[in-house]
């Protein structure tokens, strides 16, 4: 029997909470949760960029070399995966504070999913792997097998939800009825929030009006499937990449007391 992480636990639940707070306390707290959030990213991000350098390096340079030191990873690295971790963890949050309550089980499956796949990777890679490289790798390997089965489980759930009926209406007739018009303490916040939902709801009125054959608006419907798996998928590997993020983060403190 495998036990959830304590810190998936804490992590989860702050998020979930959040979600619940009123206005104006949940805008007044988004920037200090999306700094927590991007750091949770960030760290499992550049793990995983260090490793994959660290991985090419090995297999092509010499370590007596100076461009195995001047490659294997500085600012430029650095300054890329933080401006990932930024844009993933305002995806993410802006997503949760508009995600329906029946979606949240799939979010909450993947705590359960975490501690199963990196007990099951730990086990099938310690007879190959370096020690000290074991955690590192199973993280990296964990991540993208964690986002599809969520996103299998996402879609599926997400498909069955009743979703608002915009077929026929033009496009400002829809978003007038539709869109949330409920003011925000934080206008940061609140101007990401709203953005974001006029752009889901556009992109659900499009494909509920280009369903069709090629002549009828088939391709439409097509790029926008591809941008609604493109998003989802997007939303999923934020969600694991804060949990894994906080292994990370867990073992490189245990590393350093050690």
């Amino acid at each position: 029997m495998h036990y959830l992480p304590a810190h998936y636990v804490v992590i989860v639940t702050v998020l979930l909470l959040w979600t619940w707070l009123p206005e104006p306390w949940r805008s007044g707290l988004f920037l200090p949760l999306w700094g927590l959030v991007a750091w949770l990213i960030f760290t499992g991000c550049l793990e995983s960029a260090r490793l994959r350098r660290a991985t090419w390096l090995g297999q092509y340079l010499l370590e007596s070399s100076p461009w195995h030191r001047l490659l294997r990873g500085g600012v430029l690295m650095v300054g890329w995966n933080l401006l990932l971790a930024i844009g993933l963890g305002l995806l993410m949050l802006v997503k949760l504070s508009l995600l329906p309550a029946a979606l949240w089980a799939v979010l909450l499956l993947a705590m359960p999913l975490l501690a199963w796949l990196t007990v099951f990777m730990r086990q099938r890679l310690q007879a190959h792997v370096k020690p000290q490289a074991l955690a590192a790798l199973g993280r990296r390997l964990l991540v993208p097998v964690a986002t599809v089965a969520l996103m299998l489980g996402y879609l599926l759930l997400a498909l069955a939800l009743s979703q608002p009926d915009m077929i026929g209406l033009p496009w400002d007739r829809a978003m007038a009825v539709n869109l949330d018009t409920e003011q925000r303490a934080l206008m940061l916040f609140g101007v990401l929030e709203r953005l974001y939902q006029l752009l889901d709801l556009t992109l659900m009125w499009a494909l509920q009006n280009t369903l069709g054959d090629v002549e009828t608006g088939g391709l439409l419907a097509i790029l926008g499937w591809s941008l609604l798996l493109l998003t989802t998928a997007t939303f999923l590997w934020a969600w694991v990449r804060v949990l894994v993020g906080s292994d990370a983060l867990l073992n490189r403190r245990e590393k350093h007391h050690d």
